[in-house]
């Protein structure tokens, strides 16, 4: 879902990288006194897994791939303020390092793959798993806002190719929003299957004010964590398809859209 550079018109991706830019800038300063021996180095490891974890595509309908975000799981681990930094780190790294979506339409894809599933998922989590930890509620609540999460980001980048000219809403819309209602499935049974997991084996990593350092079999743990899709990706490598964003743009240069 990383919108490339000449899609957008010039003053959505002026607007998007100020709010994004300022946003990022609040989150910062409001998390500055947060900081500690134990949030920080679970910001670290958690964008790093987003990282590796985004990388690998898999096949999903009509000759496209989907990846993973992760927006839901980071706000629910970690907050909302601190899970938006985590993946606003994530998407710059990946658009100067990858190339992965365009450097003038940073602030859009912040906004999309960052804020939205990050703020909406942490709604979406808390509104239907309330305060209660069970693991019903907690499996319902993630997956819930891994699924809902992704269809409102990719409804988001549909109205604002919309808006730019580049795609009518009328096929940006339905072609985003139904592409990733399938992979929001994958989505949500991920937030909810770590969710589920954690609350099982380590539920004070579910208690944000957990106070104290990370223990050294957390950071072998975090190891794993971050190794594992790596692995996938060294193993069984990604999927060449495009991704529905790909495929929307594809198709609509195909019928002689800008």
């Amino acid at each position: 879902m990383h919108v490339p550079d000449g899609f957008l018109s010039t003053r959505i991706w002026v607007a998007f990288d100020a709010v994004s830019g300022a946003s990022i800038l609040y989150a910062a300063r409001r998390l500055r006194p947060e900081a500690s021996a134990r949030s920080v180095p679970m910001m670290g490891v958690l964008s790093a897994f987003v990282f590796a974890t985004q990388l690998l595509n898999f096949p999903v309908l009509g000759g496209t791939s989907g990846h993973l975000v992760g927006g839901a799981l980071l706000a629910v681990l970690l907050g909302p303020l601190a899970g938006f930094l985590t993946m606003a780190t994530v998407i710059v790294a990946q658009a100067l390092v990858l190339q992965d979506g365009g450097l003038a339409a940073l602030g859009a894809n912040v906004f999309n793959i960052g804020a939205v599933p990050v703020f909406s998922g942490y709604a979406l989590f808390h509104v239907v798993a309330g305060r209660q930890r069970r693991a019903e509620r907690l499996i319902a609540g993630g997956l819930v806002a891994g699924w809902g999460s992704l269809v409102v980001s990719s409804a988001c980048c549909a109205v604002e190719l919309a808006l730019s000219g580049a795609v009518p809403l009328a096929l940006a819309l339905p072609a985003m929003t139904g592409y990733h209602a399938v992979i929001g499935l994958v989505e949500g049974g991920l937030t909810a299957g770590v969710l589920a997991f954690l609350a099982r084996v380590r539920p004070d990593l579910l208690a944000r004010e957990s106070p104290g350092r990370l223990a050294l079999a957390d950071w072998v743990a975090a190891l794993a964590l971050v190794a594992l899709p790596c692995a996938i990706l060294a193993l069984a490598g990604t999927s060449r398809l495009p991704d529905p964003l790909e495929k929307l743009l594809q198709s609509s240069a195909g019928q002689g859209r800008p």
